[in-house]
């Protein structure tokens, strides 16, 4: 099984990772760019124009390249030593991307997904993680099978939970945010130990799953860790 990546960024974190690349479509100017970076992939290198990028891809326009990795085996060990992030149900791309590249960017690299969560290897996803997707380890899972025996507490991003400021936890957390329009579903909020919200001053209804996880992260890595 493959996935392709397109853009300079995804790609390069990609090969720079150790993911097996089948083939890197590129323009020269990409590739003279790069040219440190591909001397150990000259052979599954082929070189085209932005015109042929635009035609195989997903971008507008693409004057770097598009790369097919193969799509790596993911250990199932969850190591529960740190926070380990959940989503119920997510199933904007570009919220998954977001939030793949937020827990990148504070140093968590375990994501749970249900499996009606949206795909890790959508065009839409890979493109917002911006490379984070090299960082970040992405498991789909029963979540009712995956939160009966979890070691930690487990809690679950909710307007009637407990003000964030109150989360407290000498154990890292198991984290679990729904999806904007459903919320958490019943059957999963049954198995959680509780409820946390993010204290609202203004008037909006209610946050973006990407922006919420992000807040929920920062207290998580630096008021509980």
């Amino acid at each position: 099984m493959c996935f392709f990546v397109e853009g300079r960024k995804n790609t390069v974190e990609g090969i720079a990772s150790g993911l097996s690349l089948k083939y890197l479509l590129a323009t020269s100017e990409f590739l003279k760019d790069n040219e440190s970076e591909l001397q150990f992939v000259e052979s599954q290198v082929i070189e085209c124009s932005p015109s042929d990028l635009k035609e195989l891809g997903t971008f507008t326009t693409n004057n770097d390249c598009l790369a097919v990795f193969e799509i790596p085996e993911v250990s199932r060990e969850i190591d529960f030593s740190d926070h380990v992030i959940v989503l119920d149900g997510v199933s904007d791309p570009g919220n998954l991307g977001t939030i793949i590249r937020t827990l990148d960017w504070y140093g968590i690299n375990q994501l749970v997904c249900s499996a009606d969560t949206t795909d890790l290897y959508s065009p839409k996803v890979l493109n917002a993680t911006m490379g984070s997707y090299t960082r970040v380890r992405v498991y789909y899972q029963d979540l009712k099978e995956f939160l009966k025996d979890i070691p930690n507490p487990s809690y679950g991003a909710d307007l009637e939970g407990i003000p964030l400021p109150e989360l407290k936890s000498e154990k890292p957390i198991v984290l679990v945010m729904g999806s904007e329009s459903h919320g958490i579903s019943n059957s999963i909020g049954n198995l959680l130990t509780g409820k946390v919200t993010i204290p609202k001053i203004g008037e909006a209804e209610s946050l973006n799953v990407a922006i919420a996880t992000g807040i929920l992260c920062h207290h998580l890595k630096f008021n509980l860790s």
